[in-house]
């Protein structure tokens, strides 16, 4: 197979090309490192800004982020040596980064919190209900149901680059305790504000869900987003990232707002309201919260990801903006469409084909992830860390999957998950590093990643010898 020709390498330009004339050699490297065959993965422009600017909201704090070459000779690939045709074998189980203290003790605290907004709205149906407190919990499984639904689909979008456990499930018990909660209370005071001044039930009703519900409950739910890239920005690096968290919030938040209406529903008409209910909010309505609070992830997955963390917090306001948008026509179109079989096809049919292209649009994030770790890890092979094998095998999911079976062969499955992880992990890693500037602790974080990079390269040479 041909090869495109050497370039000169060396001294590398902001956007990972070589520059003219930059010396080539390297004493004692192997063949593929002494003169690393550079080659273009892409437009790097398409991910990251090339030369940040020195001033104004998007200035880096930090100068470049340059990769530098390895100390030491890495050994040649042993991937590139084996063959692809390999039998197919059980997946193990990928375990997931560790997260630091702090997120622990937000899982806690969140956890604690949603067992008292849980405990509060079950009290409250037994003291005002005339039925079986029983009912309270088939309501309570009956909207767990849809977030099972909901984390089930953003596991598989989250399959490339897997955050960890502890972040989804915070994610989930902030939408549920705090937001919901919070937004509760904070909506049925606004409609109080709203009635004592006008003394109008109709505008009320009109100001509670068309309005206040959107500002109050998208902001609340926005808060969660924030709270994550406080705790965890390593890994709130992309769109992807942002939609996967944001989903999970209103999820969450859904979670505890159906147990209200199904209980509502039961106490106004039994069970037959329940089970319709159900079948509106549970099944043709199931992704509206995680839509719109995914939409604000996304925009703010986009800012981290090409300006850094900085304008994201910038960025918060104008993200909650379409989420609001959709949830306030959602309920605008409840408000004034009138009642009957007409209206609820009108209505749902809308949501489903708003659901499909949602669908279509976590299929292209998931690509363009994969596609960025191919460029990010294109820049360290270009450097000499990895072989362009290499990368074809961690940053394609035909790749991967040959992989895992070749390891398999030799008894490494592990290592190459962790090779695999690793590496996707390099990659956000050194995206942050173009959008943010070469920040110490991050700068750290890589040298680390690197290291665990050769490392696995070795136990993986050393497990095919």
């Amino acid at each position: 197979m041909s090869h495109p020709p050497q370039q000169p390498h060396g001294q590398y330009m902001p956007n990972g090309r070589p520059r003219p004339g930059a010396p080539t050699h390297v004493p004692d490297a192997p063949a593929f490192q002494s003169q690393p065959r550079f080659r273009d993965y892409g437009n790097p422009r398409a991910y990251d800004t090339s030369v940040r600017p020195t001033s104004g909201l998007t200035a880096a704090r930090f100068g470049p982020a340059q990769i530098q070459r390895p100390d030491q000779a890495q050994p040649q690939s042993a991937w590139a040596t084996q063959t692809r045709r390999v039998q197919q074998v059980e997946q193990e189980a990928t375990k997931a980064p560790t997260t630091s203290i702090l997120v622990w003790i937000a899982l806690v605290m969140l956890g604690f919190a949603l067992l008292l907004v849980l405990g509060y709205f079950f009290l409250d149906f037994v003291v005002t209900a005339s039925s079986s407190p029983i009912w309270w919990p088939v309501a309570a499984f009956l909207a767990l149901m849809s977030l099972i639904v909901i984390s089930l689909v953003m596991l598989l979008a989250d399959r490339w680059d897997p955050q960890p456990i502890p972040l989804l499930i915070i994610a989930i018990f902030w939408g549920a305790a705090v937001s919901a909660f919070g937004s509760y209370w904070i909506n049925t005071f606004n409609s109080l504000i709203v009635y004592a001044i006008t003394g109008s039930e109709p505008i009320t009703n009109f100001f509670g869900p068309v309005i206040s519900a959107p500002l109050v409950e998208e902001s609340t739910k926005g808060l969660g987003l924030l709270l994550l890239l406080i705790l965890a920005r390593r890994y709130f690096n992309g769109p992807l990232d942002g939609l996967i968290y944001g989903a999970l919030i209103g999820g969450g938040f859904a979670f505890t707002e159906n147990i209200i209406y199904y209980t509502r529903g039961f106490e106004g008409a039994g069970v037959g309201g329940l089970v319709f209910l159900v079948m509106l909010r549970g099944v043709g309505n199931i992704f509206g919260h995680a839509i719109y609070t995914s939409a604000t992830g996304i925009i703010m997955g986009y800012v981290a990801r090409k300006w850094g963390t900085i304008p994201t917090f910038i960025a918060f306001i104008p993200a909650l903006i379409p989420g609001m948008l959709m949830h306030a026509a959602w309920n605008l179109s409840a408000t004034i469409l009138p009642g009957g079989l007409v209206s609820l096809l009108l209505m749902y049919g809308t949501k489903a084909v708003i659901a499909l292209v949602w669908l279509i649009v976590i299929g292209l994030l998931v690509w363009d992830e994969s596609r960025l770790t191919r460029v990010r890890l294109g820049d360290y092979a270009n450097q000499g860390w990895l072989t362009h094998e290499e990368v074809n095998m961690l940053a394609t999911w035909s790749g991967r999957r040959e992989g895992r079976r070749w390891a398999a062969q030799i008894g490494a499955k592990p290592i190459m998950k962790r090779f695999i992880r690793e590496s996707a992990d390099l990659a956000s890693i050194r995206q942050r590093l173009l959008a943010d500037g070469a920040n110490p602790k991050v700068v750290e974080t890589e040298r680390q990643l690197l290291g665990r990079l050769t490392s696995n390269r070795q136990q993986l040479l050393a497990h095919a010898r």
